[in-house]
Order: C-alpha cells, then structure tokens, then sequence
C-alpha cells in the first residue's frame, strides 16, 4: 500500500505495553531483521540500511543500500533487502552493510522472504514470485500469482504471499513452485503473519485480521481498526499488528481470535518485527523506531 492515511488516537489499555525506546536518524523505518547481535532496519525513504545495537537501543552505523528498500530478511549468511524502484533484490554483507550483488526480479519488489534454501521476492506490480538460488544468486524460478503481491513470509510448510485489491492470499508449494489460491472474502488482504498454529491475514480495506488454519480454512475474522498492517507475533505470544491509519498497535490473543489491546503510537505503524525481546515499529511517516517491551 505504502501510502500515509489519517491517524486517529485509540484509547490506551491498562497493562499495555508502552515504547521503552525511540531510536531516531532514520527516514520511514520499514523492515527489520536480525543478523548476530544486531537489529537492520531499512529506511524507505532514504534507501539507507541502519544497524540498532538491541543493548544499548542505539543506531551504531548506516549505509546507503538502494532505493526505497523495505522488505529484509536474514539467510544464508547474509541479509536479503528489496529495491524497490530498482526492481532488485539486494545481497548485503553484515558486516560491512555493503551491498555484493543486485539481482533483477520483477517490477515493484515489495517484500522478500527466506527458506527452503531460497529466497523469495514478492513483485507488486509485475503480479509474480521470483525464487532465487542465494548461492549461485541467480532467479531460478518465476511464479505467477493472479495481483499486486505485497507480504510474503515462509512456514507452515508453504511460502505464502498477500496481494493488494483481491479477496485471496497465496499458498506457494515450494516442491511445485505453484500457487493455490485461498480465498478470504474480503477487499483487499496486505499482509501475511505465518506460524504453525494458523496464518494472519491484515486487511487494510476492510479494517480486520482474518486466521486460517494451515489448510487454508478460515477460522476467525477480527475487527482491529483501521488499516491494519505487517504484524508479527509478539515475545508475549500475541499477534501484534500495525494500524497505520490509527497511530496504534492491535494486539490479538491467537488462542481465542480475541483483540487483547490497542497500544497507542501516534505516528504511522507499518511494520512490526519481533527480536530480542521486544516488538519494533517503524513510524513510516517520521524518523524513529520505536521499541516495545512487553
């Protein structure tokens, strides 16, 4: 979606989290993974990679990498960024942050994901799936998928991925590299949580996160609020999902398809990742990180 809408302040729940840290020096922080002791968070607005150091909650070192990168993830001994105006995937060595190979995929790159010796980029705006070898770093693969994907994420056995403007997710079998379509019903499905208990889809139009079970059947649909995001699973075990349009944080109890809280922010949550602990939030409409203990 990567577009800025209204904000509404939701109520704070008593015994919510609060934010412990706000790291700043970035320009729309959106994805994050962990590599060894740190913390990589990519800026989309200024195509700079950061290193957070999760003992200190401070920002050690950056380095330009592309342009508009969002999506990151850690494999392989290395981390794996999209380039989104590039239409790359980018290799990256953590330890210099420097950028050792660009590799073309499709249009609009928008998320990456890594397993079964793979990676796997997302391309909104060409409506497929790259897989790429991260050893010879070569596509190997390219997977149609019906939409402009966003979310892509691996587990349960799949690599599953979301599309913008449909009523469908995407189960991608990876002995296969084909697409099973599931459909959810709704406007719009953003992004995709996965863990072996269920998957969690946000629907930023519709304003819920629906769970399906590995099958691909529904569970329960929840009602968040507004523009519900990437969410991630908490250190707290709860499913904790970005409200973009609201400046807040769902949190949802997977045990009873229950909203727990809503945490507020302020800003533009887009992106949650869970590490060292903690949940972190990019305001993708500023510059900070903000890191929330539970």
């Amino acid at each position: 979606m990567r577009l800025l809408l209204a904000g509404i302040l939701l109520p704070f729940a008593v015994g919510s989290p609060s934010i412990t840290a706000k790291i700043d020096g970035l320009d729309k922080p959106c994805g994050s993974a962990v590599f060894g002791k740190y913390l990589y968070v990519d800026s989309y607005g200024s195509g700079v990679l950061a290193r957070i150091d999760p003992a200190t909650s401070k920002l050690v070192k950056k380095v330009k990498i592309g342009s508009g990168p969002c999506g990151i993830v850690a494999g392989g001994g290395a981390l794996w960024a999209e380039d989104y105006y590039q239409n790359a995937i980018l290799r990256i060595n953590p330890s210099t942050m420097k950028v050792t190979n660009r590799i073309r995929v499709g249009r609009k790159p928008w998320d990456v994901a890594y397993g079964f010796g793979s990676v796997w980029a997302s391309n909104q705006a060409s409506g497929t799936v790259s897989r790429i070898n991260p050893k010879t770093r070569r596509v190997v693969k390219t997977i149609v998928v019906p939409g402009p994907v966003t979310c892509i994420r691996q587990g349960a056995g799949a690599i599953w991925v979301a599309a913008q403007n449909t009523n469908d997710i995407f189960r991608l079998d990876p002995t296969t590299n084909t697409a099973a379509k599931i459909a959810i019903g709704h406007g719009s499905e953003l992004c995709v949580d996965v863990h072996d208990d269920g998957i969690w889809v946000s629907d930023d139009v519709a304003g819920s996160v629906t769970h399906i079970d590995p099958a691909g059947t529904i569970v329960a649909t929840i009602k968040v609020g507004t523009s519900p995001s990437d969410g991630t699973r908490g250190p707290d075990g709860l499913e904790w999902i970005p409200l973009l349009g609201d400046g807040a944080i769902a949190r949802i109890d997977p045990a009873t398809d229950k909203l727990v809280d809503t945490i507020p922010v302020i800003g533009k949550p887009f992106v949650a990742r869970s590490a060292f602990g903690s949940v972190w939030v990019g305001d993708f409409a500023g510059t900070q990180l903000w890191r929330l203990t539970p």
